[in-house]
């Protein structure tokens, strides 16, 4: 062969060719490396290299760097492929590319998300908790029990006492949940593990958690059982917490524009419909409702309607959708599917509660009550809120739920929580709450009220771990509440219903 004859080029590697054709494909290609979180595959920050007829993987951010030596394909899917890897000397692992886009890649990301995370906790529970023996780690969901898999469950022991240990993820957006999950994950233990004395609740979150938890967990029975919190950070660095010192609550109490004896003028716009209801807001505006849904709203002198977007318009707009949204949310409604029946079901129940709160409780007076006051600060709770007065002078906070929410005792107690703050403070006298009566300075009490069947089965199990210095009465209405509030059951706290409930 001469010297000078060109040698024909290189064929390329079909394992690489595949790989990089799969990410050029992919919206959103990340790597899935078992026990932990995804990587992104970002422009710039990954690499494909050959030695020897190898073909090399690293990724890399600003917290990670992955090398991967890929021998061959174990699987291939339109959303992902699954690489065999060389970790160790004649030891053979497995990779994984997805697009976090495709409707699968989503669902691997939370699986690997939360393997992850549940290796993380594991080694958080041996750092703080160095004398307990970790028996069980866990993120799958258990809807028997309504285990949630959004929180990284532990149960541990030591000789004979157990330990249940709960986390909250750090993209958690509801940390507070933490609380709800935990009691029960701890009764879940108590009736699985009889032999063993538990009676300790471990609790670790993000410090974006902590004022929201504390706050919570400061008002737990210390007789039901004894509950620690741990913040980490992102480094897996976990500190004890002071449940004593939740901090500041974020809620402020505004002005009230509202006139003493709200909702009882009759509306100012001509021809409106008699199913309209003229709510009073504290911020001096006024809200015109159809059985809880708002149609209309008269604020700055400027009149808009509309459901799920306003825009300026004349009462006469006003009154033809009254009418039309009138016959169609009605107790005798034709159509129960109608959107404009189903839509914003608590907002019907508020309607009817406000209008009569002494048919729930005789000892309220009709007349003020308030919705959602204190204002939350950045929060959109999803729940409805009402803060009326007993002829007594006691606050009451009025919660209410038309589907079943396992978390709607810790709802009740976050809003008993700022009114206490608040009437401690006497902002409600100063900023005109409740002229004309006198309030007492003695804690709020809660009135739960929901439909008897829409209570969530483990409502009991969290109402017996919350302080019973809590006064709470939890109300049960009859399924066809709609066509008027029947009250099928009265209960204390944690009591369940029985033959003398009603």
């Amino acid at each position: 062969m001469s010297p000078f004859t060109t040698l024909p080029a290189a064929l390329p590697n079909p394992l690489r060719t595949l790989v990089e054709t799969f990410i050029a494909a992919a919206v959103q290609p990340a790597v899935l490396d078992p026990g932990e979180e995804p990587l992104a595959l970002t422009p710039g920050q990954w690499n494909l290299s050959e030695w020897n007829g190898r073909l090399t993987l690293q990724v890399w951010d600003t917290n990670r760097n992955l090398v991967r030596k890929i021998s061959g394909v174990k699987e291939q899917r339109r959303d992902r492929i699954a690489l065999r890897t060389e970790r160790f000397p004649r030891a053979e692992g497995e990779l994984q590319i997805a697009d976090l886009a495709a409707p699968l890649g989503l669902e691997l990301k939370r699986k690997t998300s939360r393997a992850a995370f549940r290796e993380r906790f594991q080694l958080m529970l041996a750092r703080q908790l160095p004398d307990w023996r970790t028996e069980e780690v866990t993120m799958e969901a258990n809807l028997e029990h309504s285990l949630s898999p959004g929180y990284a469950r532990a149960f541990l022991r030591q000789g004979s006492q157990g330990l249940a240990a709960i986390a909250a993820p750090p993209e958690s957006s509801a940390c507070g949940g933490v609380l709800s999950f935990g009691i029960l994950w701890l009764e879940y233990l108590r009736r699985r593990e009889p032999g063993l004395n538990l009676n300790s609740l471990v609790l670790f979150v993000p410090p974006h958690g902590q004022q929201e938890v504390a706050s919570r967990a400061q008002w737990l029975n210390p007789v039901a059982f004894r509950c620690e919190l741990f913040i980490y950070d992102e480094r897996d660095r976990a500190g004890l917490a002071d449940l004593a010192d939740a901090g500041n609550l974020d809620s402020t109490l505004p002005l009230c524009h509202r006139a003493s004896h709200p909702n009882t003028e009759t509306a100012n716009l001509s021809d409106i419909s008699a199913d309209v209801t003229r709510v009073e807001q504290s911020d001096g505006s006024v809200s015109f409702q159809i059985r809880g849904l708002e149609i209309a709203r008269h604020a700055g002198g400027k009149l808009t309607c509309g459901i799920s977007r306003k825009s300026r318009c004349s009462s006469e707009t006003v009154a033809n959708m009254a009418r039309e949204v009138g016959r169609v949310r009605s107790p005798e409604g034709e159509d129960r599917q109608h959107p404009l029946y189903t839509a914003n079901p608590e907002g019907w129940l508020e309607s009817m509660v406000r209008a009569h709160p002494e048919t729930l409780d005789a000892s309220l007076r009709p007349l003020p009550v308030y919705g959602q006051v204190p204002v939350f600060a950045g929060v959109d709770r999803g729940i409805i809120d009402l803060l009326a007065i007993d002829h007594a002078g006691q606050l009451v906070v009025i919660e209410l739920k038309a589907t079943a929410d396992i978390h709607l005792p810790f709802q009740a107690l976050d809003y008993w929580l700022r009114v206490r703050k608040h009437l401690l403070a006497g902002d409600f006298e100063r900023q005109g709450y409740f002229k004309g009566h006198v309030i007492q300075p003695v804690a709020p009490r809660i009135v739960l009220v929901a439909p008897a069947l829409e209570y969530h089965s483990s409502t009991e199990t969290i109402l017996a771990a919350l302080n019973p210095a809590i006064t709470i009465t939890r109300l049960g209405l009859a399924a066809d509440w709609r066509r008027g509030l029947r009250v099928m059951f009265r209960l204390r706290g944690s009591d369940r219903p029985g033959p003398a409930s009603a």
